[in-house]
């Protein structure tokens, strides 16, 4: 029995150090953007997009759009729903683009990062006074962003080291409960003498 006792103090001693680890795994992050990080665009773009892994707050969040002349092209407060966070823009100059962006997840753990994009859609020229005789005036159609996936830089996110972590761990734990119960095991066999 001694021997079996001292194998399941090893066993929750193990659990012990395996079961904080496993929240920290599940924090969230930025899962998209439109447009795309280190994407380039030909199309105008109306609105910067940002959707995450998890839920994320509306207080604290702030996304600032700016362009190759340094000057910010953000227009109004980002607006949040759900996973989901939208900033409308200004027309964007040529060049590239940094958006650079902070928020707080569902259970309050502050995010923040920043990616770039290329724009090669020129702004639209100011429009000239129209002759006399035009009953309509033009109108200019702007397609809406497409949300696509996003490769997420290892600063954006601190959740895979203890990931692996965690499962290095469990793999460690079920190795000390094998041995230990091959040990109960060999303690109680038989012997040639009884």
């Amino acid at each position: 029995m001694t021997a079996f006792r001292w194998a399941a103090a090893l066993v929750v001693a193990a659990l012990a150090v395996v079961v904080p680890a496993a929240p920290a795994a599940a924090h969230t992050k930025l899962s998209k953007t439109s447009p795309t990080a280190g994407a380039t665009t030909t199309k105008p773009v109306a609105a910067v997009t940002l959707t995450f892994s998890g839920l994320v707050k509306k207080p604290g969040t702030e996304v600032v759009v700016t362009g190759p002349d340094k000057a910010a092209y953000s227009t109004g407060d980002a607006t949040v729903r759900d996973k989901t966070i939208t900033q409308q823009v200004a027309a964007l100059p040529v060049g590239t683009v940094t958006v650079t962006w902070r928020t707080v997840a569902a259970d309050g753990h502050p995010l923040k990062g920043s990616y770039t994009f290329t724009n090669k859609a020129a702004p639209p020229v100011a429009a000239t006074t129209p002759p006399a005789t035009a009953t309509t005036p033009p109108v200019t159609a702007q397609p809406s962003p497409t949300a696509v996936p996003v490769r997420v830089t290892a600063a954006e996110t601190d959740d895979g080291g203890q990931a692996g972590l965690a499962w290095g761990i469990g793999g460690g734990v079920l190795l000390v409960a094998l041995l230990a119960g091959g040990l109960v095991w060999w303690r109680r066999r038989p012997t040639a003498d009884s």
